[in-house]
């Protein structure tokens, strides 16, 4: 079976073939292009307990409602509101009966707007159970856009986790506004432009020349700071030590699949036993939500074999892995798994060392060291 990027590679090739012959026609733009995109997430579009096509919420008898085109469920819960339109039709403002849909199911954190070639994914990071004026993410496939993988990945049927998928909306969202901001400080304005060019300039510092300046005064910015990352980076010392000879910390870069298999954890914990997560250059930490020192799992998935570690004793660690080898170091319990994607498999050990932290912290006074 192919990979999720490939399958992406696949589906983005067979939106660019297919959207000429369904243009302005809703119904084949939802067979052709928009249902193979859930499909690929793992959800079954012709069963009911994942996919109810035309979905229609009651708003009350003195307020119509049109349905929204499919609400998808997983676990037997609203997970995501979908609206359609026909391909080559504009988005803009058709996000109003979407919003109005995502506020009626509170436990909905996912809303889609798409006509199958641009793509439009809003959550409530703003206001709790209020859609959000922008979307957290957008895929335009005809613009050549870089698919949004994390996105897709965390949208998965396998692994849907509506507070991480929020997670992420918080952070973009916290991301988009600093570069905005950015953007507006770098922009040179009057007073810096008639600082930086008042020994170059012979003429008057008129407001039009002023701003005959500013895109050159702008340019030049950006050349300074291209020379200075370029003169940092040929002298900066070689990765892995520092100027004393000592080892630097390397980037911490959390990737896909260790927020997969975070998710596959959480899921496996149930909604009663919640949980974060803390990246650092020896292990992915998973701890009790909240309590950042509370850690029931370390991996290392980034290994031939990776390795599962908890904070339980051999004897009781034992039992609940299989045949899977077992080892233990500094007080952990060590598992050395084939693949990661076995983390599925350990869902008793995870309970029991989540319970055991639970147990182990609690009775020992220890606070939230947050």
């Amino acid at each position: 079976m192919a990979n999720l990027r490939e399958q992406i590679e696949a589906y983005t090739k067979r939106v660019k073939d297919l959207a000429d012959r369904v243009k302005g026609n809703e119904q084949a733009t939802k067979q052709s292009l928009i249902g193979p995109f859930f499909t690929m997430l793992g959800y079954d579009l012709t069963d009911p307990r994942e996919c109810i096509p035309e979905f229609k919420a009651d708003f009350g008898k003195d307020r119509s409602s049109k349905p929204i085109d499919w609400a998808f469920l997983n676990n037997d819960a609203f997970a995501m509101f979908v609206e359609a339109k026909e391909v080559g039709r504009k988005l803009a403002g058709f996000d109003e009966q979407l919003a109005d849909y995502f506020a009626k199911k509170p436990e909905v954190k996912v809303g889609i707007l798409t006509n199958g070639a641009q793509w439009r994914f809003f959550t409530d990071v703003v206001n709790p159970n209020v859609m959000d004026n922008e979307p957290f993410a957008k895929w335009d496939i005809f613009a050549d856009d870089p698919p949004p993988f994390d996105v897709i990945t965390l949208l998965q049927k396998s692994s849907f986790n509506a507070e991480l998928i929020r997670a992420f909306a918080q952070r973009q969202r916290a991301q988009n506004l600093l570069v905005r901001e950015l953007a507006k400080l770098l922009e040179p304005s009057t007073e810096f432009t008639k600082h930086a060019v008042a020994n170059i300039e012979t003429r008057n510092l008129t407001q039009a020349v002023v701003e005959s300046w500013k895109p050159v005064v702008a340019s030049a910015l950006d050349e300074w700071a291209r020379q200075r990352m370029l003169t940092a980076a040929l002298s900066a010392p070689q990765a892995g030590s520092s100027q004393d000879g000592n080892p630097e910390p390397s980037k911490v870069v959390t990737t896909v699949e260790e927020v997969q298999v975070f998710t596959t954890i959480s899921n496996l914990l149930g909604p009663e036993r919640t949980t974060g997560y803390e990246d650092t250059v020896s292990y992915f930490k998973i701890h009790v939500a909240g309590k950042r020192t509370w850690v029931f799992a370390r991996l290392q998935l980034g290994r031939r074999n990776p390795l599962v570690w908890v904070p339980l004793p051999m004897e009781q660690a034992t039992p609940l892995v299989g045949d899977r080898p077992i080892s233990t170091i500094s007080g952990w319990s060590v598992v050395t798994l084939e693949d990661a994607a076995e983390v599925a498999d350990l869902r008793e050990l995870f309970r029991t060392a989540y319970a055991w932290v639970m147990r182990e912290r609690g009775a020992a006074g220890t606070g939230d060291d947050q």
